[in-house]
């Protein structure tokens, strides 16, 4: 029943679920710049105050580089041992030893990082107060509100320690006079009364201030952190990396509010770091040299053993040195032997502090597995010399192998007891932490930049979120879209229409404020002295040059083609509730038909609110409600609507029972009566969802158009509104769009109007 009857298809257009184009986006946003400037305003306000407001911190930076720790503990240069020097330097392993807790913790407690102390400011406001303040020297309360710190206070605690249920919990810390203080707990409960300087205990708590400038009265609040606690908060100040790939260099980067801490406490953390592994390193220094130190003896005694068993053999065999080929094997067997002896010391060394199936473990038993065979593959191939030979090449190394592991080992504890002593090590200092002289954070021209960045992209949001979620109807687009209904036209907001429905409220008739018709509109001279008095108030009679008046001319001549093709010449003007001006619409484009030299009849088809006898200034009685009552014939009813050619009907007075009258065979009657007498019959009806009187009306009209004002009904309303007319029978033609606001993205269009907008001429001279 919808289907538009017009003379072309309409152009197919997009659904929303083609997407949202960048020119609508544009489009959208010029139309809600001001909105988008206040929400960009308000960001870049809160961003500004933000970075003038925040805690300035400042960061402090120390670098550590890292080398080759050396792989051979007891010293013995063997191919096997070089085997296993890492590949890459081990950054990452002391990357972690910096963040372990056995580093940070002695310098958490030396700078008593485990203890925060917050004074209780007034929100927002002490942190301005606080800007214009000297440490050391509080501000004076203001408007009375002594618990409240305002600038300058600062408190120095020397000791504090709580019982492990109140730690990570907030205390209350009270000035008192003379130099007192009260510490409370989170109940309120009084825990401990001090005096600066001295340590105060009661109940398991004990407390330390060395320092306190504030009045008496104010309130601080104090958390004594636990371990874990304290290093969870510490380390997110703590930033440790390696300055570039592979090079060995550590950055450790620490923050704070005070630039002299960060600078001190970046310092202890390097230096706590550095003597950590020096002292790692004694204490594997101390122990190796423990254990080469009992080995030494067992070592003298196998070298005394191999030395005597040599010089025997060689007396009792009469022979001094090994031949040519037994020197070449003695040579090879020699540092097979030493790397072999070496590795088991080794291994008895690791095995005292590891388990047997550790990878240190297993990569010497892979090692000597490897050695073995090598020493086994070594013997078969000189297994063919003669055994006296052979036995004394055999003596003969044992004694060198022996001799050389017994050396070894004297310089290695030699040199483990220099190292106990000394200070080496595989990582080393490079720069010390500097006083920071600027800020890390806030960066106040990058906030205050992303401020108006965020605030640019969130005002885009907000105002396409807004449009996307509004159910409301706002453009003809939507109409197009969704109920896929042409759109005649879309008559713009008229701020001349709207003082003359303020003219149209009864205290403005009851005040004589209606503005009489202007002469020379009528062309017979006896209507014209008889309506020359009468008050109207016609957008199309008052202000033709209006932009609206020129859109509903566009109506006009687009509705003619639709009314010639419907059953009858009867337009209904319909709106799916109230307030979308559908009178308005009607009362002109009648108007609009009559000046073009048709006979027009306007019907006031509103039966319960109708407003077409007031803007025609002409009285209610006797119209459609007592033509349909039987009262009054329909030639008595029919008044001149003021302008040549137009003639109406108004309401009448309204009836108890508007829709049982509009229900009888008296209206279709009537209009089959009219319809010859007149090129074109308009009825105002009222509101499609208030009442079913539309319903019936439109079913007796050729053509409906619905008035349409944005948001002045929803989209959900304006389906329900045509659903309803199409079940009824009516056809409806279209939709008109009223009062639309005029919109920064169509401002040439605005323009282009304007420029052909008729000028009021002079008189011409007689």
């Amino acid at each position: 029943m919808n289907t538009p009857v017009l003379g072309f298809d309409p152009v197919p257009v997009r659904s929303r679920d083609d997407g949202f184009s960048a020119s609508d986006l544009w489009k959208l946003i010029v139309d809600n710049v001001w909105l988008v400037i206040m929400i960009v305003v308000l960001v870049t306000g809160a961003a500004t105050l933000y970075a003038f407001l925040a805690t300035p911190s400042f960061q402090a930076d120390a670098l550590v580089k890292v080398d080759y720790p050396n792989p051979n503990a007891l010293g013995v240069n063997t191919q096997a041992q070089q085997q296993i020097i890492p590949s890459a330097l081990p950054t990452d392993a002391e990357i972690q030893i910096i963040q372990s807790r056995t580093v940070l913790l002695p310098v958490i407690k030396q700078f008593k990082q485990d203890v925060l102390v917050t004074p209780n400011q007034m929100p927002f406001f002490g942190r301005i107060t606080n800007l214009f303040s000297t440490p050391g020297e509080p501000l004076p309360a203001i408007l009375g509100l002594k618990s409240f710190a305002w600038g300058g206070e600062e408190v120095g605690i020397g000791s504090l320690e709580v019982p492990a249920r109140l730690q990570n919990k907030e205390l209350s810390l009270r000035v008192m006079p003379g130099g007192a203080y009260q510490l409370s707990d989170p109940a309120g409960n009084t825990m401990v009364q001090g005096t600066v300087g001295l340590m105060a205990s009661a109940d398991g708590t004990s407390i330390r201030i060395d320092r306190l400038a504030a009045r008496p009265g104010t309130e601080f609040s104090i958390v004594r952190y636990s371990e874990y606690k304290a290093v969870e908060r510490f380390l997110k100040k703590l930033k440790v990396m390696e300055s570039a790939k592979d090079s060995g260099v550590v950055q450790i980067l620490y923050e704070n509010d005070d630039p002299k801490l960060a600078q001190q406490i970046t310092n202890a953390i390097a230096q706590t770091y550095i003597a950590s592994h020096i002292d790692q390193h004694r204490q594997e220094a101390s122990l190796t040299r423990n254990f080469i130190l009992g080995e030494l003896p067992r070592l003298e005694t196998e070298l005394k053993r191999a030395e005597t068993e040599l010089s025997q053999y060689r007396m009792s065999s009469n022979s001094m040195q090994p031949g040519s080929e037994a020197s070449s094997y003695l040579q090879g067997s020699i540092g097979i032997e030493n790397q072999i002896a070496t590795l088991q010391m080794q291994r008895t060394q690791v095995a005292s502090r590891f388990a047997p199936g550790t990878r240190e473990v297993q990569t010497i038993d892979e090692q000597l597995a490897t050695l073995n065979a090598q020493k086994k593959a070594f013997d078969k191939r000189f297994g063919q010399l003669p055994v006296s030979e052979r036995k004394l090449v055999d003596l003969t190394r044992n004694a060198k192998v022996a001799e050389d592991i017994y050396v070894a080992m004297r310089e290695k504890a030699s040199e483990l007891a220099v190292t106990r002593a000394g200070t080496l090590g595989n990582v080393h200092l490079i720069d010390s932490a500097i006083y920071p002289t600027e800020p890390a954070k806030p960066k106040r021209p990058l906030v205050i930049a992303g401020g108006a960045a965020a605030g640019v992209v969130l005002s885009v949001l907000f105002v396409f979120f807004r449009n996307q979620l509004s159910r409301s109807v706002e453009s003809p687009h939507t109409v197009e879209r969704h109920l896929h209904l042409p759109v005649f036209g879309a008559v713009s907001f008229s701020s001349e229409q709207a003082r003359l429905d303020r003219s149209l409220t009864p205290a403005a008739l009851l005040a004589g404020k209606g503005r009489p018709a202007p002469r020379g509109v009528l062309s017979d001279d006896s209507e014209s002295e008889a309506l020359a008095n009468t008050a109207h108030f016609l957008l199309s009679a008052d202000g033709p040059g209006d932009m609206a008046v020129e859109a509903l001319r566009a109506v006009r001549a687009s509705l003619l083609l639709d009314i010639e093709r419907a059953r009858n010449n009867v337009l209904a003007v319909a709106g799916a509730t109230p307030g979308t001006g559908k009178t308005f619409v009607a009362s002109n484009l009648a108007v609009l038909h009559a000046q073009s030299g048709k006979r027009v009849l306007l019907i006031d088809g509103d039966l319960r609110r109708g407003r077409v006898a007031s803007i025609f200034g002409q009285s209610g009685k006797g119209g459609l409600a007592e033509v349909l009552a039987g009262h009054m014939e329909v030639d008595q009813a029919i008044r001149s609507g003021g302008v040549p050619g137009l003639s109406i009907i108004t309401s009448g007075r309204f009836p108890p029972n508007p829709s049982k009258l509009l229900s009888t065979t008296r209206l279709p009657l009537l209009l089959e009566y009219l319809c010859p007498q007149y090129d074109l019959v308009i009825i105002d009806t009222p509101a499609v969802l208030a009442v079913s009187d539309a319903n019936m009306i439109a079913a007796n009209a050729g053509s409906t158009v619905v008035v349409v004002r944005p948001s002045a009904q929803s989209e959900s309303e304006l389906e329900q509104a045509i659903k309803r007319l199409d079940l009824t029978g009516a056809r409806i033609a279209g939709v008109i769009f009223n009062a639309v606001p005029k919109r920064r993205s169509e401002k040439r269009t605005y323009a282009y109007a304007s420029a052909y907008a008729p000028n009021p001429q002079p008189p011409l001279d007689a």
